[in-house]
């Protein structure tokens, strides 16, 4: 089975990835699951700092990386060509779960459909935050910048579940992954490159939080569209992990 590089949006940490990650190499597959950190101290754009990670994280990895598939969820999908330009061979193919599809010199604000959630993340970065995932500001806590560390209301109950059976955890797990991120990460412009998809592209549809599928298609890209929960992959992921592999099999040929 294909190798798999496993990439977290930045809003949430690589936590995410976890069980699929678990469940993949139960199947057999290798699979890796970089760290994309925001510091405000660094060098160059955010984007450039995530590449730097990525490539440092897989260097340290034995992997052969031309029959890689290359996975990027939600907010990561619009760097995954930057981040492709990053390995030393391949990937084999991409695949976008739930993610804007990449567009040269478009930001992650530029992507959102709904110009109202740009706004209320903006509103959201200035405003008193709720440490360690409580929904309630904490009165008196400011951000020292414009640092998005709460995510829109109405965005949060799409990224949820509805199972009453595990979304209280799912709830709890999510919340406590939250990352405090600089509200440059999702306006800064992303460059994809002119040869970029030098591979095949497929994308995997999970809920309304995104709805790049019709674009993908128009594309000719492999569609796929499970219709449950933005974070499917922590409900079920034993069952995510037989469909993401089975999906990127159909993807890469």
């Amino acid at each position: 089975m294909r190798p798999f590089i496993l990439v977290h949006g930045p809003l949430i940490g690589p936590f995410t990835w976890v069980p699929v990650a678990a469940e993949l190499r139960k199947l057999g597959a290798s699979a890796v699951l970089p760290a994309l950190n925001s510091p405000a101290a660094r060098q160059g754009t955010y984007w450039e700092h995530h590449c730097k990670e990525f490539a440092l994280e897989l260097g340290d990895v034995s992997m052969d990386t031309g029959e890689a598939v290359l996975v990027g969820h939600s907010g990561a999908g619009p760097l995954l060509p930057q981040l492709g330009l990053q390995l030393a061979s391949g990937p084999a193919a991409y695949v976008l779960v739930d993610s804007d599809l990449p567009r040269d010199g478009a930001s992650r604000f530029d992507l959102f459909e709904n110009p109202a959630h740009v706004e209320d993340f903006r509103r959201i970065a200035g405003e008193p935050y709720s440490p360690r995932g409580r929904l309630s500001p904490q009165p008196g806590l400011k951000p020292s910048d414009e640092t998005v560390r709460e995510w829109p209301g109405d965005l949060l109950s799409e990224a949820l579940t509805q199972n009453p059976d595990n979304t209280l955890d799912v709830q709890s797990t999510v919340f406590a992954g939250k990352r405090p991120t600089p509200i440059a990460v999702l306006d800064e412009p992303l460059p994809v490159p002119a040869s970029w998809p030098e591979a095949p592209v497929g994308y995997l549809h999970l809920s309304p939080t995104y709805d790049g599928a019709a674009a993908a298609g128009s594309q000719g890209w492999p569609v796929r569209a499970l219709s449950t929960s933005h974070v499917q992959m922590l409900l079920e992921p034993e069952a995510f992990a037989r469909e993401l592999a089975e999906f990127a099999e159909e993807v890469a040929g």
